[in-house]
């Protein structure tokens, strides 16, 4: 059966959501640590469990679970990120990258151990909403899904642009030298992007929990698509990652109109070819270094 195009906006406009909650987050890591995280893929899914334990056995709403989930999340990356990266920061990027990579896979397995390989989903209400004469239909899971991340993302630019600690950070990710000769506690913001990577990773695993359900890889089957969107937006951008976010989740599911009857599968094949296309442009991606700095 042919989805309509308005259709599928909107299921893009929901992956392109969680895709972005994780992604901010990475970019925030690299911009400033200067590293990749691939074990930013197990925070997501410590906010996955944290917000299934939390509805399920807590009895609490899910906006309360995601409240719960970004700080329990929040805590958990940054003592991780103490005992882990933090000891390292002198060691290079290669050395970092390597830690987090054996960091996910001890995490990955660790999760698997203790909670099982099965998934574990959350109770749905879900209601739907028609707009037959547009050629579509939203639910108000994906309602929530796209809402939650809204806010997320009005409050982050709130915390960049208005407050001296987010300008603080935007200046130690420019330049981290610059910063600490000017005054600047890197070492406080340090503390303060893994704070916040991690509680938006968090947030990201509950709407992953919402939409999917909550198993152990789960967020590691998007890691993929977080580093690709960060990257596709500008790496080190919150902002670009964000459009870069919402531009690939709309062309893995629009692209499914333009493949054969039968290669549908493809589609996210298809969003990558978008990411080189724009890379082969831009190779500092949609938004580059000096708008970032700017």
């Amino acid at each position: 059966m042919e989805i309509p195009l308005a259709q599928e906006i909107i299921f893009g406009l929901v992956i392109g959501s969680y895709i972005a909650l994780g992604a901010i987050g990475f970019t925030l890591v690299y911009g400033l640590v200067n590293m990749i995280n691939f074990a930013h893929g197990e925070f997501i899914t410590v906010g996955a469990f944290v917000g299934y334990l939390a509805v399920v056995f807590g009895g609490l709403s899910i906006p309360v679970a995601v409240v719960v989930a970004l700080a329990i999340t929040a805590i958990v990356g940054w003592v991780i990120a103490r005992v882990t990266f933090e000891p390292m920061n002198e060691a290079g990027a290669v050395p970092l990258l390597l830690m987090s990579i054996g960091l996910g896979l001890v995490l990955r397995n660790g999760f698997r151990v203790i909670a099982g390989p099965s998934r574990r989903t959350l109770p749905r209400d879900v209601t739907t909403y028609r707009f037959d004469d547009w050629g579509f239909f939203v639910t108000s899971q994906q309602l929530f899904i796209i809402g939650v991340t809204l806010v997320a993302v009005v409050v982050l630019h709130v915390f960049l642009s208005r407050t001296m600690l987010g300008i603080a950070m935007r200046a130690t990710s420019d330049n981290e030298d610059l910063a600490l000769v000017s005054g600047i506690d890197t070492r406080r913001i340090r503390n303060a992007v893994w704070l916040a990577a991690s509680g938006l990773a968090g947030v990201a695993g509950v709407m992953l929990a919402v939409s999917q359900s909550a198993n152990p890889n789960v967020g590691f089957g998007q890691l993929l698509l977080i580093i690709t969107a960060a990257i596709l937006g500008g790496a080190g951008s919150p902002y670009g990652a964000i459009v870069g976010s919402y531009l690939l989740g709309i062309g893995i599911t629009v692209s499914v109109a333009f493949l054969p009857s039968g290669l549908t599968e493809l589609n996210a094949t298809m969003a990558f070819v978008v990411l080189i296309v724009v890379l082969l442009v831009r190779p500092g991606g949609l938004v580059n270094a000096e708008v970032r700095t700017s």
